[in-house]
């Protein structure tokens, strides 16, 4: 979809690496493991190409500028895509997201107007508004903004175009990435198993894919994985059309199992990504630990954002450097390296 992006919008998105990580390959008994690096973006997300196709239809069609709804990462690539096209923004953000990815909105100087939740309800009454006030709607859905979602494809045919994936694992909230995803590697006609990984505590597609409820939607959710937090996903019934027809299954995996792939990830390979990232990863732990991946499994994980993006959990008192002494330092270095 890179004929959709408009040259006066672009700043460089997509063509992402595919990092390897074979201390986890090995360890977890993997032929290989991949990481589709999408935190290397401008913005530091996955949602930069999505941005960059929803401003560039903005302005083909003659918008006075864009409106959204957005947990962080979505907020900031299209505050800072819609600076490059000059077109102001509406943002509506959740009231708990994280103070760094409300920090990364600030510089661009959108509208932003905080709300304790993001349902369908609010999402229908900005698509209103879009029409209303001549505004493109840039919501990271395809039931809201279909073709902008098209420029998520590009990490499927990349995926695709490197050719080892045999599963790709993506973190999944509303759906969007994971359908944009599959159709890319359907485009190349490559046939990884796409498995959708949730939070155990909010997982309405994986456990329909995995039949235990009949649609991908559920009333009550507890989950503190930021970005993932949509208990009835806009795009929940095409992902989870996506992943049967790829043979793929749901991971829902508990929160505290993220947060130790996040630091593990960090430690052995060098990559820090946001715990939605790390989620994915951390199903891949999972489903290797029980079988469902071995010796000739080369799976995939989409790392869709920059740990950057989510410091909380590495800013509190019991993380800061401990006070020393000069005279202190070579014990301590000793120590450390026994």
């Amino acid at each position: 979809m890179t004929d959709l992006i408009d040259p006066r919008v672009t700043m460089g998105e997509g063509g992402t690496p595919m990092v390897a990580l074979p201390r986890l390959a090995e360890r977890w008994g993997l032929k290989a493991l991949w990481g589709k690096a999408e935190y290397v973006n401008p913005t530091g997300s996955y949602k930069d190409r999505i941005a960059a196709a929803s401003l560039s239809v903005a302005l083909r069609d003659g918008m006075r500028g864009w409106i959204a709804t957005s947990s962080g990462n979505g907020g900031a690539a299209m505050s800072a895509y819609g600076a490059r096209a000059g077109l102001p923004g509406v943002l509506c953000v959740l009231t708990d997201a994280p103070v760094e990815k409300l920090g990364s909105i600030a510089p661009y100087g959108v509208l932003q107007l905080s709300m304790d939740r993001m349902g369908p309800d609010v999402m229908g009454r900005l698509a209103e508004i879009a029409t209303t006030e001549g505004l493109q709607l840039t919501i990271t859905a395809h039931a809201y903004n279909p073709v902008g979602m098209r420029g998520a494809d590009a990490i499927g045919h990349e995926i695709a175009g490197h050719g080892r994936a045999t599963h790709v694992y993506v973190p999944t909230g509303g759906g969007g990435l994971l359908v944009a995803t599959a159709r890319g590697l359907r485009d190349r006609g490559h046939d990884a198993a796409v498995v959708v990984a949730q939070p155990a505590g909010c997982a309405p597609i994986a456990r329909a894919v995995n039949k235990e409820i009949v649609e991908p939607r559920i009333d009550d959710w507890s989950t503190r994985v930021s970005g993932l937090q949509l208990p009835v996903p806009p795009d929940g019934e095409l992902a989870r059309e996506a992943v049967t027809a790829s043979g793929g299954w749901g991971a829902p995996v508990d929160d505290d199992d993220a947060w130790v792939a996040q630091e593990l990830l960090a430690r052995t390979e060098g990559v820090f990504v946001e715990p939605a990232s790390a989620l994915a990863l951390a199903a891949v732990r999972k489903d290797a630990a029980a079988g469902r991946l071995g010796a000739d499994d080369e799976p995939c994980v989409v790392l869709t954002g920059h740990g950057l993006k989510d410091l909380g959990r590495f800013t509190g008192a019991d993380r800061r450097p401990t006070p020393t002494t000069l005279d202190e330092v070579q014990d301590r270095v000793r120590a450390w390296l026994r």
